[in-house]
C-alpha cells in the first residue's frame, strides 16, 4: 500500500462530495480527527501522480468526517475525488503504543490457523462497511478474514504473523 518513491501510508478514503465549497466525505482508517488535523501533507493518487492537499478545515461524525483542502474549491473538482484514498506520509504519523497499529501494517503479514498452519499473505485490506476485512491468498486461493476479535486471534506486526480461527470456520 506504499508508494514506491517515498513512504505514504493511506489515511482514509473518499466517499463522496460535501456541500457545493468543495468538501469531501472521508472514511478515516486507523486515525482519529485529532490526529489527522495536525498532519501538514495529504496526497491523493491520480492516475500516476501524486497531488498534494492541504488541510484547511476538518469535522467529525459518527463514522465519517467531512474535510476541506485549498486545492479544492467546488462540488465539481470534490467529485474527481472520490473513491480514492487519502494518504500521508508514514513519518508524520503519531507514535503508538506497543499493543497498537496502523491497519496497513498488516499487509503482507503470514496468516496462519489455530494450528499455526500457513494460509497465506495479507495482500489487501477492505473496508466493506461495518469493519474492515483481510484479503488473504496464498497464490491459488483468496479468504476473506474479518477483522474483529470473533476471527482474529492474534496480531503481532514485529512478528509479522496474524492468527486467526480455523479455516474451516472461514
Amino acid at each position: 500500500m506504499y508508494s514506491t518513491e517515498v513512504k505514504r501510508a493511506p489515511i482514509g478514503v473518499v466517499r463522496k462530495p460535501h456541500g457545493i465549497k468543495g468538501g469531501l466525505k472521508v472514511t478515516l482508517y486507523s486515525i482519529d480527527l485529532e490526529s489527522l488535523r495536525d498532519l501538514e501533507q495529504l496526497f491523493v493518487k491520480t492516475g500516476s501522480d501524486w497531488k498534494q492537499l492541504t488541510l484547511v478545515s476538518s469535522q467529525g461524525y459518527d463514522d465519517f468526517a467531512i474535510l476541506n483542502f485549498k486545492e479544492i474549491v467546488d462540488r465539481t473538482e470534490a467529485e474527481a475525488f472520490r473513491d480514492l484514498e487519502i494518504f500521508t506520509l508514514r513519518e508524520d504519523l503519531p507514535e503508538l503504543n506497543d499493543d497498537e497499529f496502523y491497519i496497513d501494517d498488516l499487509i503482507d503479514c503470514d496468516v496462519v490457523n489455530e494450528q499455526n498452519e500457513n494460509l497465506g499473505k495479507v495482500t489487501e485490506i477492505i473496508n466493506p462497511g461495518a469493519h474492515d476485512v483481510l484479503l488473504v491468498s496464498d497464490g491459488s486461493t483468496e479468504t476473506l478474514v474479518p477483522l474483529v476479535d470473533e476471527w482474529v486471534l492474534s496480531i503481532d506486526i514485529a512478528a509479522r504473523l496474524i492468527q486467526v480461527n480455523s479455516a474451516e470456520e472461514l
